[in-house]
């Protein structure tokens, strides 16, 4: 009966009770060795055995112990990424409406929160961040304790006595629950779990201090005391080996029930609303037809058997078995704390057992180890490290297979077969990862309408020889592409090639400038950046046959037009000419005859045989033989995949996270050329499903909404993708805080060029700064470095509507590879691996991380 009304008297105040603890023994009855002789028998078995609470105790503690290191491997789901809001409904398969919180089930087994996360597994992973803290928290305040109140005491009246006993008066008159929520509130409660260790610690010590002060101060007048120090032995020595050994039995039963008050304090911190991390918020939907909701309310990200308890409590008499496991395991962790703590008294009084092993050595081992396992479980507590488990988990190979198959689908050329074969591959995928269809819930498949052109025979450039054979043919797509903006279109001509000069700093041209020049029957060589953008028209009306314009040596540069009237344009205007841009060398292998090269050409030098205001003409030696046919444009639906997960976040679900990427290629050639454009635009996409089918298998609850686009106009210089992604009536109008809102991108993703490249990811210079701040840290944990600078600028559709849509490009350094060397061979399974991590690592925490 003692022993039960000990128990009770323990839980219904469970703090440290030091007045029961009996007083140092008198004088004699210590050894150096023992620390406590002659109050009882020798120690064996069956005190032990016969020991109730003792036996009590170790058996809930060992257990508590195997939970606190196991349990997050037995919980069925990880509250850290799997968390969910279960927004009340009417199931219609089960023909019953769904609220939260659920009873338990099979898929539930102790039921969920009110929010409808599991609540086995909130326990399980909670038990290690309240057993871990509890035990730091009192290591720390038993430490603590020990040493100021051992020295205060030791030096009763100096100094540091008085200073001791003034920050004991200064911590305990304030209670110990609003002194824990001020400290915890200033070191900023969403740094997690290092802050409550820190404020429960700052605030907990006073009373120890105070009685192994009163300890220190009975025990030092002890005679005994006086013949250690006639001896010769200094005061620490003294301290430590006469006075330690005496309170250290008492310190072992209070450090246990120290940990049950702390235990206590958690519980009661929750229940004011102050847990680990701070949480987020989230509506309480009260009508499932009027969508009505109350104020946002606080959710914890974080699970501690503390706050589980104060969330549960509310419902105690309508669902009490929300209430009850965290209830249980409370009651079960204190009332095995404080039968560990009377077991011990009980042995001590029984035998004397020694305490000196305290006072070894190897309990430095034991401290590290208990600082140790603190320290990892910190390092593993929170959001960070299971994202970082997340991202380990990304299969580079699985991203492979997606490249693969859409390399093989003949270049998914815009509105060819090939681009609606892609099409439904990345909607089928998106629907096997558990993606909803992004536009209004009705297919993955969109589309838009463009008019195309397309040549109905293979495009033709080359350098003729003297009597007109080809001396050196070039690759459409890879040497040139044609142009349809303007006067550009069909024809077939061979001619002498004529190159105009202009001087960029005279005054604007116009057509009287060009009066006394003389096109007729040539091709006229320009060059970009040189020449007006409108003189193709210009050489036409001089009586050019032609046109090639010199422009760079990107992936992009050389790309021919099909989209007819993009960007506002007028394209196909009759009469037409073949106009062509072409590639540097391929400029330069037209120079070889006359042993130039393009800087040359823009010198007035005795090759210039017409010269106006501002401008020079050479005649070049080489003839070139253009030829096009083009057909008849043609109005083509061009698709697009659209897969959207859900935010379930009040706050942030409003939040839409696009992450973008093309699908489509250069396409099919009419002489069958295919260009597989693995790199460019297949990768990207692999790695978006990859992340997409990783997010299913991890469970992954997003709390910002996502859109993953997989866009098919790509190739186009009007690709529409900005108008479509900034309209709101184009974008998913679902929102836990309004679900008939519609919404705007608020960041934009873009992963390109994914397979291969440099040993560096590039990170655009005009990306936001915090999330290029964000992806260079995923980076640095997979061992990539990250560069910025406009010497890697590459060419990227603008996606961004307004200042407030954040963004992002990223891709490997040094990608650019010709269209006919981007094959499956070119691609670098390696490199699809690091990038997929850092990048899922980084998505993974915009959507789930309220700071971003």
């Amino acid at each position: 009966m003692g022993f039960l009304k000990g128990v009770v008297r323990q839980i219904l105040d469970p703090r440290s009770r030091l007045d029961r603890l009996s007083l140092s023994p008198e004088p004699g009855a210590h050894d150096d060795e023992t620390g406590l002789l002659g109050v009882g028998s020798r120690l064996r078995a069956r005190h032990v055995v016969l020991n109730a609470p003792l036996m009590f105790g170790v058996l809930i503690v060992t257990g508590l112990f195997a939970i606190a290191v196991f349990g997050p491997l037995w919980a069925p789901k990880n509250p850290y990424i799997a968390s969910q809001h279960i927004v009340p409904h009417y199931d219609f398969q089960r023909q019953e409406y769904i609220r939260p919180p659920l009873p338990p089930s099979s898929e539930f087994p102790l039921g969920t929160d009110r929010w409808g996360n599991d609540l086995l597994s909130l326990m399980l992973h909670g038990a290690r961040n309240t057993l871990v803290a509890c035990a730091f928290i009192t290591m720390v305040r038993i430490l603590a304790g020990l040493v100021l109140g051992g020295v205060a005491g030791w030096n009763e009246g100096s100094a540091f006595d008085r200073l001791v006993m003034g920050l004991v008066v200064v911590v305990t008159s304030v209670p110990i629950l609003i002194s824990s929520m001020i400290l915890i509130y200033a070191l900023d409660i969403r740094r997690g779990l290092p802050v409550f260790i820190i404020a429960l610690s700052a605030v907990g010590w006073a009373e120890m201090a105070q009685y192994i002060r009163s300890e220190f101060m009975i025990l030092r007048k002890a005679p005994y005391i006086e013949g250690a120090r006639a001896t010769g032995l200094s005061g620490l020595a003294t301290a430590v080996r006469h006075i330690l050994p005496n309170v250290l039995p008492h310190v072992l039963v209070i450090t246990f029930l120290e940990m049950g008050a702390v235990m206590m304090l958690l519980g009661e911190l929750g229940f004011v609303g102050v847990f680990i991390g701070g949480g987020s918020r989230i509506p309480v939907v009260t009508d499932i037809f009027e969508f009505e909701t109350l104020n946002p309310v606080g959710i914890p990200d974080v699970p501690e058997w503390g706050v589980i308890l104060a969330e549960g409590f509310r419902w105690l008499r309508s669902k009490p078995f929300v209430v009850l496991p965290p209830a249980l395991a409370f009651f079960i962790a204190v009332l095995g704390f404080n039968a560990m703590g009377e077991g011990l008294r009980r042995l001590i009084e029984q035998t004397g057992f020694s305490t000196g092993f305290l006072l070894r050595k190897r309990m430095l081992l034991v401290i590290g180890g208990l600082t140790l396992a603190t320290v990892f479980v910190m390092n593993n507590t929170g959001p960070a490290p299971w994202y970082s488990r997340v991202a380990g988990d990304y299969n580079g190979q699985a991203a492979y297979e997606h490249v693969a198959a859409l390399a093989q689908m003949d270049g998914r050329g815009s509105g060819q077969p090939g681009g609606w074969q892609a099409a439904e591959y990345i909607a089928r995928q998106f629907e096997a990862y558990g993606l909803e269809p992004g536009r209004r819930r009705t297919s993955f498949i969109q589309d838009i309408e463009t008019r195309l052109v397309r040549p109905v025979e293979q495009p033709y450039l080359a350098l003729v020889g003297e009597p007109g054979p080809a001396r050196q043919a070039f690759r459409h797509q890879l040497d040139f592409g044609f142009v349809i903006d303007g006067h550009g279109g069909s024809g077939d001509i061979v001619a002498p090639l004529t190159f105009v000069g202009f001087d960029r700093e005279a005054a604007q041209y116009s057509w009287e400038s060009f009066k006394g020049l003389d096109l007729r029957d040539r091709i006229v060589l320009l060059l970009q950046d040189n020449a007006p953008d409108d003189f193709a028209t210009e050489a036409l009306i001089r009586g050019a046959s032609g046109v090639l314009w010199v422009v760079g040596d990107g992936r992009d540069d050389v790309r021919s037009q099909l989209q007819v009237g993009a960007r506002g344009r007028e394209s196909l205007l009759e009469p037409a000419i073949p106009i062509y841009r072409i590639r540097v060398s391929v400029a330069q292998a037209l120079l070889q005859p006359d042993g130039m090269d393009l800087s040359q050409l823009l010198l007035r030098d005795a090759r210039v045989d017409q010269a106006g205001p501002g401008w020079f003409a050479k005649s070049l030696t080489a003839t070139v033989h253009m030829a096009l046919r083009l057909g008849e444009p043609q109005p083509v639906h061009v698709p697009f995949v659209l897969g959207y997960k859900f935010g379930s976040d009040y706050d942030l679900s409003d939040q839409l996270v696009v992450v973008y990427a093309s699908f489509d290629g250069l396409g099919l050639d009419p002489d069958g050329t295919i260009y597989p454009a693995a790199n460019h635009n297949a990768s990207s996409v692999g790695l978006l499903l990859e992340v997409a089918r990783l997010w299913q298998l991890q469970e992954l609850n997003a709390r910002r909404s996502v859109l993953f686009v997989a866009w098919g106009g790509g190739q186009l210089d009007e690709p529409g993708a900005k108008e479509f992604l900034n309209d709101a009536h184009n974008i998913p109008s679902l929102s836990t805080r309004d679900m008939y809102r519609d919404f705007a991108p608020a960041i934009v993703i873009q992963p390109d060029y994914a397979g291969a490249g440099g040993d560096s990811l590039f990170i655009h210079p005009d990306s936001d700064r915090r999330l290029t701040r964000l992806l260079a840290e995923t980076a640095s944990q997979v061992g990539i470095e990250v560069v910025t600078g406009q010497q890697h600028v590459l060419p990227h559709e603008d996606l961004l509507a307004s200042r407030r849509t954040r963004w992002l490009h990223v891709t490997w350094s040094d990608p650019d590879v010709a269209p006919d060397e981007d094959t499956l061979e070119w691609i670098d399974p390696d490199k699809l691996q690091k990038l997929g991590e850092a990048f899922s690592l980084a998505l993974t925490t915009i959507v789930r991380q309220t700071s971003y």
